[in-house]
């Protein structure tokens, strides 16, 4: 464990055992936890959003999605930057959630991307016990809908695909009244089973790398 101050937020480095022991003690706890994938994209989009700045705070337990953020951190043990490269943290937690048939219920922003998130998902773990999924809308007034077909269901766990403000609010929404153990709100840009990115998606990731480590050197000169 180590604690990192990106951009004004004090977050918490874990090694993946220590990830996933938090994780395990989550898993039948009763009450829902929130688990946060991060990118250098959206702690660049947070540095200049004070409520994106809130959300991030407010999970249980923040992840990389990108092995950048753990560079230029200064966190320098390869195995912990190799770790976030391999998706080690998902691929441990999707084991769990697979070998234990656990209950999985999907939420992504579009059908496409719902068959996209599956299959993603199923390419890591074939195993999965998806019990539920569905597109959710954009009008708030619907989530506590969705938020009661999910309780119907009781899974263990949520795992959902989405742009990152749209994922912020909806767990904003529904975090006290959702019954399930976890919520893995994974980074939309993230290829699961570290698929090809591709071109165009690499492009706009290195140019968010530039702009994260641009963005801390700024912080770290006023912060002087």
């Amino acid at each position: 464990m180590q604690k990192i101050n990106i951009l004004g937020m004090s977050l918490t480095d874990y090694s993946l055992r220590e990830a996933i022991g938090i994780t395990d003690r989550f898993i039948g706890s009763g009450s829902l936890n929130t688990i946060l994938f991060i990118s250098a994209k959206i702690l660049v989009e947070a540095g200049n959003s004070e409520k994106q700045r809130a959300w991030i705070g407010a999970a249980d337990l923040i992840v990389w999605s990108d092995a950048e953020i753990v560079r230029q951190a200064g966190i320098s043990a390869k195995e912990r930057t190799h770790e976030v490269e391999n998706q080690d943290y998902l691929k441990e937690v999707l084991k769990r959630l697979g070998r234990g048939k656990k209950p999985i219920y999907l939420l992504a922003e579009s059908e496409e991307e719902l068959e996209q998130l599956e299959n993603n998902l199923k390419y890591i773990r074939e195993d999965l016990n998806i019990v539920g999924k569905d597109a959710v809308s954009g009008v708030r007034a619907e989530w506590d809908d969705e938020a009661n077909r999910i309780n119907e269901l009781a899974p263990a766990a949520v795992i959902s695909g989405m742009r990152f403000e749209r994922q912020a609010e909806l767990v904003e929404s529904m975090k006290k009244i959702l019954n399930a153990d976890i919520w893995l709100a994974l980074d939309h840009e993230m290829q699961p089973g570290n698929r090809k990115m591709p071109f165009i998606r690499k492009i706009l990731s290195k140019w968010y790398h530039y702009l994260f480590q641009k963005l801390l050197l700024e912080y770290h000169h006023k912060d002087r």
